[in-house]
């Protein structure tokens, strides 16, 4: 009986790991496009920057 409620705690321990990792996974790939979409934006902005300016001659 004692060696069973061991054994299902470590499968347990085992499912949160796995689930654990997974969000952590998760989270890194969210973070990654919020980094891109930002720099997607910053580009942008520094493509208008010329005609913001124009250079006087």
């Amino acid at each position: 009986m004692l060696a069973e409620l061991v054994n299902a705690r470590q499968a347990e321990l085992r499912v949160a790991e796995t689930r654990i990792a997974h969000r952590m996974t998760w989270a890194q790939i969210v973070r990654v496009e919020r980094l891109e979409r930002a720099l997607n934006v910053a580009r942008g902005r520094l493509q208008m920057l010329p005609a913001l300016f124009p250079k006087a001659n």
